[in-house]
């Protein structure tokens, strides 16, 4: 077992999904998938992270594997209360995330309602202009000339 895994051990023992202990580390979406496709260690920024929010955890194991995972057992409220880890920076930078995602995702959905108008609004001009063009034919001087071309068809025979 390498330190990503006892990392992820970590991340698993603290009920954190992927996001949010990227967000505990302070560090991107995606960091510790990039750590593992490139067989990376974290930096010590990270394990400073560690050290400094999960104190319980004994960095000799985190780093060599050695020893206990646990310094001393936690206490039974810090296992039923999973989100009292979360500070009031990383719920404001998630909030933030979030933010910037809706915020991303209604400028998609007004582009495309856009897109979508004015490509209904094209249709609707393009019948127009069919329905003005047909209303300008006249039955009578289709028939006349229908009959002429019938007339010059039967004489050129």
């Amino acid at each position: 077992m390498g330190v990503l895994d006892r990392l992820d051990k970590i991340r698993k023992d603290r009920h954190l999904n992927k996001s949010q202990f990227e967000i505990v580390l302070g560090k991107s979406t995606g960091y510790m998938n990039t750590l593992n496709k490139n067989n990376s260690l974290p930096g010590i920024d990270v394990l400073i992270k560690i050290s400094d929010n999960y104190p319980e955890y004994n960095m000799n194991w985190v780093l060599k594997g050695e020893g206990e995972m646990l310094k001393s057992l936690r206490t039974q409220s810090n296992i039923s209360d999973p989100a009292a880890d979360y500070k009031l920076n990383d719920v404001q930078a998630m909030h933030q995330d979030i933010k910037k995602d809706l915020n991303s995702l209604a400028e998609g959905m007004i582009k495309n309602f856009e897109v979508i108008s004015t490509g209904v609004m094209q249709g609707l001009m393009d019948q127009r202009k069919l329905l003005d063009w047909t209303e300008k034919i006249d039955p009578d001087k289709i028939n006349k000339s229908s009959e002429k071309l019938d007339e010059f068809l039967k004489q050129s025979k």
